[in-house]
Order: C-alpha cells, then structure tokens, then sequence
C-alpha cells in the first residue's frame, strides 16, 4: 500500500488561536490517503499585516523547511499574505501553496468576480498587489475590513461586499477566518472560499499528481 500524502500547514506568525483554528479546518478536510500537520513559527509577530512583518521569521521559515523536506509531499503557507512564497518554492522543490492564491484563483474561477474580507485597512494594498500578482486584477472588486474575526462580524462584512457589482464570490482573506465559510455561505447563498481549505485541496491535488507521474 502506498505511503499516505503528507502536507505540512505552515502558520506563518506566533497565534497559538491561529493554529488551532487550522487544526479544526484539517479535521474536517476529507483526509482518506493523506496526512496533515500543522506548525506555527514561534519567532514570527501574532498577525502579519505589513511587509516588515513578512521578514521576522524568515530564518525560521527556512530551517521548517529544509528540515521537513524529506518528510512532507506538499507544504502550505497560511497567511493571506503569501509571506516569503516564492522564497519556500526556491528552497524547496515540493509544491508550496500560499493561501490567498488559492482562494483567489478558485474564487476566479466561479463568477465575474470576488471581494476579499480583510482583518484590518492595512492590508488592502496588499490584496491588490496579490490580485496584480497572480493576474487576477479584473476579478478582485473590493477589499471590505472586518471588524474581529467573529462570525458575526465577517458576515456582515460579507454582506456589505456581495453588494459590490460583479461580486459573486467572497474570499475570506485572513487565516484566522478558517471555519467560517459554511457559515457565510448558508446566509448568503454566494460562495464563500476559506483560503486554508483552498489550499489543502490543491495542496493535496499537485502532490498525487506529482506522485502519479512518476
């Protein structure tokens, strides 16, 4: 029988919460032939919101890395920041997910367009530079800030960002929102794309694939 898949969740900041928010996304995640663990960077700040903090754990990120590298088939980085992404592809040559990627291309891929829900105004420019980044440009048609990360909050949040024109989809946009999809999506009958989820499927996905070509 072969070895099941093996994916490690990467937190990139120091939010124990955070963590264990991932876990409870991992234990729902249809798990059959694959193996998911989850680790936060202990030297990272609680919320990476600014590019200065995208560079604290970046040591520490290497060494998770190249020490888990012959143990995992597919690795995910958890912020909706896409934190040193391209760095973790170049160290590694497993696949390496980014969390807003995923839900941007699959939010992409269901409607006209998608807003993002974001945890404070500091990262808006940020979800524009991901969106120019990943080509998206013509699909992100709002940013909208949460208040906190209670389902209440980001429901209103929601509401407020499906009546942007051309939204038929909302990316929740902060790795502390993990679980709160089903929620959203019940209420508002649009789709609602929880980045850890995203990328656990396509995580899981690039890894089989890459198993069944050789």
């Amino acid at each position: 029988m072969a070895h099941p898949i093996r994916i490690l969740v990467i937190n990139p900041n120091s939010d124990e919460k955070t963590c264990v928010l991932m876990r409870e996304t991992v234990d729902r995640f249809p798990q059959e032939g694959c193996q998911v663990d989850v680790v936060g960077l202990t030297t990272a700040p609680k919320l990476v919101a600014s590019y200065e903090d995208r560079t604290a754990a970046v040591d520490e990120l290497k060494d998770v890395l190249r020490r888990s590298e012959n143990v995992y088939d597919a690795f995910i980085l958890a912020c909706h920041a896409d934190p040193n992404l391209e760095l973790a592809r170049e160290i590694v040559s497993k696949p390496v997910v980014g969390i807003a990627e995923a839900s941007m291309k699959l939010a992409a891929s269901v409607g006209s367009g998608f807003a993002v829900i974001s945890p404070t105004p500091k990262t808006r420019s940020g979800k524009y530079a991901l969106a120019h980044k990943y080509h998206l440009d013509s699909f992100l048609k709002g940013v909208i800030v949460s208040k906190s990360d209670d389902p209440e909050d980001l429901l209103a949040a929601a509401r407020e960002a499906v009546r942007t024109p051309c939204v038929d989809a909302v990316v929740l946009g902060c790795a502390n929102y993990t679980g709160a999809d089903r929620y959203i999506e019940k209420r508002l009958g649009v789709p609602v794309f929880d980045g850890v989820a995203c990328a656990l499927f396509l995580a899981a996905g690039l890894a089989r694939y890459r198993r069944y070509k050789t």
